[in-house]
């Protein structure tokens, strides 16, 4: 027990913590729950020393006064999350009152909670900072099984995480890892050799920001597969399962037909990261032999950079026995990431023990995934619709909101997403820094309105949109109050409520544009 908490006192303390009880203060300090929340990621979860807030507005304890729509983005650490991550702080390294317990075990829990969270009991499980962060692990695990030249085809790469192009081609997305190691960024993940990975992109919009017919998107991937095999190369595959604005490229019968038609040599990865499909798809994607990226800190509406990688059995069992990841990736990733049968390797020499601030990450995600689990898909599908109905009837109330009919479609209740395109004071299509300069305001406490967050700006076609999204948590508090009771309306109006209090802002906002 001494060697474990020396090991936990040491992470604590490379993170600049002093690995006390977790609940002791300093007046007008944070815990260091909240600190950890905010490490083991990169620069965008920094909390900035004057707000404690980071660069996507959102803070690392709970705000219940302030009013969130921006899980497609990221969110603010709900009451029961923060309660939870505290809680298993005190379980990690020890209080008065907690006994602590082996960190090994500790971490075999947090990965264990995501699995039965899911539902994904039989899958394997890496922990992984984001969902680029995925991304590189994926490509990494992928290499390392195939003996060949690898073409890695993603769809939408303008709706998919900003770092994804240069993580497809395993090349350092930053000049800084989640882990705190300095790369150089755009340069070859070490271990790759030059040309080992090609990366080709199908888009899901037209240039007009026209959603493409399904059919067409999967025709162009199926072509590229086709060529890259003649090419004598092994393909990766992304299945899209929800882009930013809520749309699905490549669909899940396609990339079966593909995988089936070149066993061991296409591989298919499920970016799901949104984690807005029901999570019976997400069981159905690993007995089909996918990998399946997700994360906690969108749709769940965990703290941000919670992500981690599925891995079916079969390919677990691959996986177990390959000797030839890349070095790279141990800049990424951490021995507690993985479980005890993936990572007991020789010939891979990881760097970092473990990412408490990940870990903590994820286990306040499930405060919110565990409840949401709990409800059946036709109740939350019927509360996705609510919302993107209660949406509908409020865009036209401001002027410089509008629901682009290219953004229309049954879609956008089965994901709970809806992109609304901004215009700025003249009426036209306003640009992305004004746009983002609406969504900073509504995020701002000036003027007695409340705080209220949105999903960040969006550039779909000549026009850019912010986003609303409904959450998992959103779901698991009208479900629960319904179960006690209430109708669907009576359950829904919290919802409505911050609904009105965004939308009034938004009008207030408008209305002193419109003046300036």
């Amino acid at each position: 027990m001494v060697a474990t908490q020396r090991n936990v006192r040491k992470e604590m303390a490379n993170t600049g913590l002093v690995a006390t009880t977790p609940d002791t203060r300093s007046e007008g300090r944070p815990s260091s729950v909240s600190l950890l929340l905010a490490s083991g990621g990169d620069r965008r979860i920094w909390s900035d020393a004057a707000t404690g807030r980071n660069r996507y507005g959102t803070l690392t304890k709970p705000a219940a006064g302030e009013i969130s729509f921006s899980s497609t983005t990221a969110s603010n650490i709900s009451a029961a999350g923060f309660a939870a991550a505290d809680y298993a702080l005190k379980r990690l390294v020890g209080t008065a009152s907690v006994s602590p317990i082996p960190y090994d075990d500790w971490f075999d829990e947090v990965r264990g909670g995501v699995r039965q969270g899911l539902g994904v009991l039989e899958a394997e499980v890496i922990l992984a900072a984001s969902g680029t962060d995925a991304e590189i692990l994926a490509l990494s695990l992928v290499s390392g099984l195939s003996v060949r030249p690898i073409t890695n085809i993603f769809i939408a790469p303008d709706e998919t995480g900003n770092g994804i192009p240069l993580a497809a081609a395993g090349r350092h997305f930053s000049d800084l890892t989640a882990l705190g190691r300095t790369v150089d960024s755009g340069e070859l993940l070490e271990g790759l050799a030059p040309g080992r990975i090609d990366v080709r992109t199908v888009p899901i919009r037209n240039e007009a920001g026209e959603q493409r017919r399904p059919e067409a998107i999967d025709y162009d991937v199926a072509a590229l597969v086709e060529q890259e095999l003649r090419r004598g190369r092994d393909v990766l595959v992304h299945v899209l399962d929800t882009s930013k604005t809520g749309l699905t490229g490549v669909t899940r019968e396609t990339a079966r037909q593909l995988a089936a038609a070149a066993p061991g040599r296409v591989r298919i990865v499920i970016d799901a990261c949104q984690l807005r499909c029901p999570l019976s798809q997400l069981q159905r994607d690993l007995a089909d032999g996918f990998l399946v990226a997700v994360t906690g800190s969108k749709f769940v509406a965990g703290p941000p950079f919670a992500g981690a990688l599925l891995i079916p059995a079969a390919m677990a069992e691959e996986i177990a026995q390959c000797e030839a990841f890349p070095a790279g990736l141990a800049e990424y990733t951490a021995v507690q990431d993985w479980s005890r049968s993936l990572r007991e390797r020789d010939n891979f020499k990881f760097k970092s023990e473990m990412n408490i601030g990940l870990s903590l990450r994820w286990v306040a995600a499930l405060a919110n995934l565990v409840p949401y689990a709990g409800v059946d898909e036709v109740s939350q599908a019927r509360i996705n619709r609510r919302f993107v109905e209660a949406i509908r009837t409020r865009v036209k109330d401001v002027r410089s909101v509008r629901l682009h009919p290219d953004d229309e479609g049954e879609y956008l209740s089965s994901r709970g997403i809806v992109p609304l395109t901004v215009l700025n004071g003249r009426g036209d299509l306003a640009t992305f820094d004004e746009t983002q300069s609406i969504q900073t305001s509504l995020r701002s406490s000036e003027g007695g309105a409340p705080v209220c967050h949105l999903g960040q700006a969006v550039r779909i076609g000549p026009r850019v949109a912010l986003r609303m999204g409904v959450s998992a948590a959103d779901i698991a508090g009208v479900a629960t109050r319904m179960t006690e009771g209430a109708t669907l309306d009576q359950a829904f109006k919290p919802i409505e409520d911050g609904l009105d209090a965004v939308f009034s802002k938004w009008s207030g906002i408008e209305h002193h544009l419109r003046k300036s």
